[in-house]
């Protein structure tokens, strides 16, 4: 039996190095396509899913022509996993490549529609995924459910802000499953035509009537702004929600019985509206317009009204004008010819903050002579939809006073006054001071030698002192440099914090915590809540390559992911921590 049991362990042994080395050597790159649903409603979001298996860099594929669809990519997940097994002493590792890529599609007619097989290019290879089929059913609203949307104005100038309001009428809150969320699908929102912010909510629970019938109300406010001039219909949103389809009879915890709503599946239409845009005339558009649409009034406050050439004058600049604010920015100051004429104005311009009905900027300026006596006006130019005409907001000028630099010279240093400036004389006394002498022959050649410091002692009083205050000088200043840069030292440590804690990291979430807490102190940044949009820009700007932005970005989306979609499998972290370090190393090289 003990040699059977021996050669059984060394087939087994046989078998799975067999498959290990074939894993390996011969990985065959596949695409399957999957589906979040198979039955959906004409302008309902769904997920398809490309999964890649044997390959880890697919390029995207261009699902914009998907007839029967709309398609929209929205992340792509890397799951590679690492396989470790000990066969006979010996250690085998196993990599499984594999990546998925996420689309959000809408069905944008009724029927059964074919999801064609889609060509994936995987690391030189193409692959093609298999032939897939969506049931789509066109929604419809029932007497207890309506959804009606509604526009501040149908015609609008490119550029004007224009309110669209989506309402949801209900009977009760009893016939909404309130586990469920509501989903809204707005298609606008996609069109590359509009650019779409959204607005505070209105009152929800208001009761209101619709059609001789009283509902309950939930409001959804969003602010649309044209890009383009033209015709848009504004088509039928969508709103995916499960409520109730009559009711049934049910035991409660205490054996009684209670009414209980039977809840369903629903998706029901708004109404389409029209909607025109309108181009802005190019008759008499002054030269300095920057797009500000809307009526527009503006105020300046300066932090001092008496300063010298050259100290900093902060202006605190108030915008009013649409009710939303979030998207307005600062006119170009550097376009104004009374400002810059006199004033050095920077070309960056801060983003301002709202507050309540305005809009408040901060910029710095600084006069360029002394003859400066007012900050002229700030002038904001904007297209009155109301007038159909070009306006100007202007804030008043500001009276300042500005003061001379004086320029300090060698002389002014030493204490003494200009040349050629007559001189104090010191008078001669028969007791006292006597007589100063001027002049090239009161001068009197004299030769310091170093015969008097041949002594040990006598050198070491001379030398001794001005060595230990360099040597003190050095340390304080070393010191100082330490303590007056904290974010050095910050950045400095950076790299033995991420080695100390990586190892520690047991999810795809707390791996993102380190990367991210490693980029706040290398960037000087606050690491808590850090996403890769705060730190794209500092990278690039620091000389960081596309490739480890790209990868910065996979791993922000794999630990954004665990943290909002559960777990991550442990083959999978350690695949993700050993890309962290690898990329952490490449960070620390460029970040120097």
């Amino acid at each position: 039996m003990g040699t059977l049991e021996r050669c059984g362990q060394i087939w087994i042994a046989g078998l799975c190095l067999a498959m290990l080395a074939s894993s390996v050597q011969g990985a065959t790159v596949t695409a399957r396509a999957a589906l979040s649903a198979n039955s959906v409603y004409v302008g309902e979001p769904f997920v398809l899913q490309i999964q890649i298996s044997g390959g880890e860099n697919p390029e995207r594929p261009d699902l914009s022509k998907l007839d029967g669809f709309s398609a929209v990519f929205t992340r792509g997940i890397p799951s590679s996993s690492h396989v470790t097994q000990i066969i006979d002493g010996r250690v085998y590792q196993n990599k499984q490549l594999g990546y998925k890529l996420n689309y959000e599609l809408r069905a944008t007619r009724d029927g059964r529609l074919a999801i064609p097989p889609i060509e994936v290019k995987v690391d030189g290879q193409t692959v093609r995924t298999q032939r897939l089929l969506v049931q789509a059913q066109n929604p419809s609203e029932t007497e207890n459910f309506k959804l009606r949307l509604s526009l501040s104005k149908e015609q609008a100038y490119v550029g004007e802000q224009v309110v669209l309001e989506a309402v949801f009428y209900y009977q009760s809150s009893r016939e909404i499953d309130g586990t469920r969320g509501l989903d809204l699908s707005i298609p606008i929102e996609s069109s590359d035509a509009f650019s779409v912010y959204d607005l505070d909510s209105g009152q929800n629970g208001k009761r209101e009537s619709l059609d001789g019938k009283s509902f309950n109300t939930s409001r959804v406010r969003k602010v649309i702004v044209p890009k383009q001039a033209g015709s848009f219909p504004v088509d039928p949103a969508t709103l995916s929600f499960r409520g109730a389809d009559g009711y049934e009879m049910v035991r409660d915890s205490f054996r009684g019985t209670v009414r209980r709503p039977k809840y369903r599946q629903y998706a029901i239409p708004s109404n389409r509206l029209p909607f025109t845009v309108l181009p802005l005339p190019r008759e008499g558009q002054p030269a300095n317009f920057d797009g500000h649409i809307g009526e527009f009034a503006l105020s300046v406050q300066a932090s001092s009204s008496e300063v010298k050439v050259g100290d900093p004058i902060t202006l605190n600049i108030a915008l009013s004008g649409p009710s939303f604010l979030d998207s307005v920015e600062l006119p170009d100051l550097n376009k104004q010819e009374s400002l810059t004429r006199d004033f050095k104005v920077p070309s960056e311009i801060e983003e301002g903050t709202v507050n309540g009905a305005f809009k408040v900027f901060t910029q710095t300026v600084r006069a360029l002579r002394d003859d400066v006596t007012a900050i002229p006006p700030i002038e904001l130019v904007y297209f009155d939809t109301a007038k159909g005409a070009y306006g100007v907001a202007r804030s008043h000028p500001i009276p300042l006073v500005v003061r001379p630099t004086k320029t300090v010279t060698a002389g002014d240093a030493e204490g003494l006054g200009p040349l050629g400036a007559a001189q104090t004389e010191v008078q001669a006394l028969l007791q006292g001071i006597a007589h100063n002498y001027s002049g090239s022959e009161a001068l009197r050649k004299q030769v310091l030698g170093f015969s008097g410091l041949a002594s040990p002692g006598r050198l070491a009083l001379v030398v001794g002192p001005p060595l230990a205050y360099g040597i003190l000088f050095v340390v304080v200043a070393a010191a100082r440099r330490r303590h007056a840069n904290p974010e050095s030292m910050r950045a400095r440590k950076a790299l033995g914090g991420f080695n100390r804690h990586v190892t520690q990291a047991s999810t795809a979430e707390e791996l993102l915590a380190v990367l991210t807490r490693f980029l706040g102190d290398k960037l000087a940044l606050t690491s808590d809540a850090l996403t890769f949009r705060d730190v794209r820009d500092c990278l690039s700007e620091r000389g960081v390559g596309e490739e480890s932005l790209a990868e910065t970005k996979t791993l922000f989306t794999a630990g954004e992911a665990s943290r909002f979609a559960g777990g991550t499998g442990e083959d999978e972290v350690g695949q993700l921590r050993e890309r962290a370090i690898t990329l952490v190393k490449e960070l620390e090289k460029s970040l120097r």
